[in-house]
């Protein structure tokens, strides 16, 4: 991007909606994103979780002997998710090879974040920010976990790592983008090739219609809708990657390289109340795939900002917590860390109630941190002042692992709390600039497709920090485990509070590097 079309991006009215990122409505709307068992009909989609580790040789020949179809098989961990009716299921759950059976679920974009368009009113060795990288003095986390320091310290051993991001997909013709992709694929099932000629494109033109076919399958075809472009995934990989001299921002690891998985689809179905509901979401059978295929082409490190919740006390609900289970395992022995949001719910997740992917054991929980001032030094660049705290939205719980900035609105000295809490009466009073606590990335613009920046806060923003930190650790020591990597990100991670908030401490790239 030239500094011309930047100031035009830059000078975008600014706006604000309280919708997920990313999510498949106009950006002003919002949407109840929480996770789901998708049940349209009585014709419904399932996991099977077998018996055996993989899946038998004969699976699609009993699946079909029970009157299905299979739609996504994951051999390596013994699932497959696959359409059909109650009678169908209730014969798999007889079937001598299937350990169990429950519906197949779809996971979102954290919901509940803050969203602001950058404009002209709001908008430093080999790793360190240029004078292309306008946005930079913007990037008050960057510095608040010494990202450029611990970059530069790594040096050219970063190229060796791969960061998997599965999202929406990501604009690899971002300027922040642009050469950082080892590869982009789409592993959903309304798969379409973007202007990149790959299909990890984040345009979305298709969808799945079930209320034209209830029973959908790969078969059956997608339909066709205006084009939008999903920037969730955009914003999320120039968090962990964003290219020095690019034009804008700077990523954690700018010398990795990012894996771009598309695992979200476009829905439409008409619920029980009669509302049409067109919304973008990632089905089970999508999200093991990109799991499995980014652990065997040997991604180091997987980033899921995603995520649902699931009752393990419910057969439908355990039966995916089986399958996340097999799959988490299949890349931990390939040696591939999952690092996941925490969730957006402002909710203890020490309960019966778990959050996918996230609370899945083996997988790293990172809930999101804000401070409670930013002030500017001396070289006019953004920094922390004053404490850590737990962001507003942000889960928390002894599931946490780790905490990382995932923005919040700086904090209201007269009650303690965040100026976008809305029982205080904060929000309705917050500083103008509130939004400058949020995190800074790049994405594509939703209707246009032309690169953008903006301000996003969630833990969806939390996760890519840790990744990032996780990429440059992994660079200096190939020879970690992922166990061994899990851990040492634990044990160099800064105390910054309570343990059931912020886990072993906030993700520190410098002190991590050293």
């Amino acid at each position: 991007m030239t500094m011309k079309s930047l100031k035009s991006v830059l000078a975008l009215s600014l706006s604000l909606t309280l919708a997920a990122c990313g999510q498949q409505t106009s950006p002003g709307q919002s949407a109840d994103l929480s996770a789901q068992a998708l049940t349209t009909s009585p014709s419904q989609r399932f996991v099977i979780v077998f018996k055996d580790q993989r899946v038998p040789a004969d699976a699609a020949q009993r699946v079909s002997a029970a009157g299905g179809r299979v739609l996504k098989a994951v051999p390596e961990a013994g699932v497959a998710t696959v359409s059909g009716n109650a009678a169908v299921r209730a014969k798999l759950e007889r079937d001598s090879a299937v350990l169990a059976v429950g519906l197949e679920h779809l996971y979102t974009l954290p919901t509940n974040t803050e969203r602001v368009a950058a404009d002209a009113s709001n908008t430093d060795g080999a790793y360190s920010a240029t004078a292309a990288d306008t946005l930079y003095k913007f990037q008050w986390d960057m510095r608040r976990i010494g990202a450029q320091v611990a970059a530069n310290r790594v040096g050219s051993a970063q190229a060796g790592i791969t960061v998997g991001v599965l999202d929406v997909g990501v604009m690899s013709d971002h300027p922040d983008m642009v050469n950082q992709l080892a590869f982009s694929t789409g592993t959903n099932y309304c798969q379409e090739t973007g202007k990149d000629g790959t299909t990890g494109y984040p345009v979305y033109s298709k969808f799945i219609d079930f209320d034209a076919h209830p029973e959908w399958s790969p078969a059956d075809g997608c339909a066709t809708a205006n084009t939008v472009y999903e920037d969730h995934g955009t914003h999320v990989a120039g968090t962990v990657a964003g290219a020095v001299g690019g034009g804008g921002i700077v990523g954690v690891a700018p010398g990795a390289k990012i894996a771009a998985y598309k695992v979200f689809d476009r829905y439409r179905y008409t619920d029980a109340q009669g509302t049409l509901q067109d919304g973008v979401g990632g089905f089970d059978g999508p999200i093991f795939s990109a799991i499995v295929d980014a652990a065997n082409r040997g991604v180091n490190i997987i980033n899921m900002s995603l995520g649902g919740t699931l009752d393990r006390s419910n057969k439908d609900d355990n039966a995916s917590w089986l399958a996340w289970q097999r799959v988490m395992n299949y890349a931990d022995k390939k040696g591939t860390l999952i690092i996941a949001s925490a969730g957006n719910a402002a909710e203890s997740s020490n309960g019966a109630v778990a959050h996918i992917p996230s609370d899945v054991p083996g997988i790293m929980s990172v809930s999101a941190s804000g401070v409670t001032a930013l002030t500017t030094d001396a070289g006019g660049n953004l920094v922390a002042n004053g404490p850590d705290v737990l962001a507003f939205y942000s889960n928390y719980g002894a599931s946490t692992d780790i905490a990382a900035p995932g923005g919040d609105c700086g904090t209201n000295s007269a009650n303690g709390l965040s100026w976008c809490d809305r029982p205080s009466g904060n929000r309705a009073n917050r500083p103008a600039t509130y939004f400058h606590n949020l995190i800074l990335s790049s994405v594509i613009d939703y209707k246009t497709g032309k690169a953008d920046y903006a301000w996003f806060a969630g833990t969806s923003m939390a996760s890519p920090h840790v990744a990032g930190v996780a990429a440059l650790v992994k660079a200096q020591h190939p020879e970690f485990s992922t166990n061994q990597l899990k851990a040492y990100l634990k044990r160099t991670a800064e105390n910054v509070g309570q343990k059931q908030r912020f886990g072993s401490g906030l993700a520190n790239a410098d002190l991590a590097t050293r």
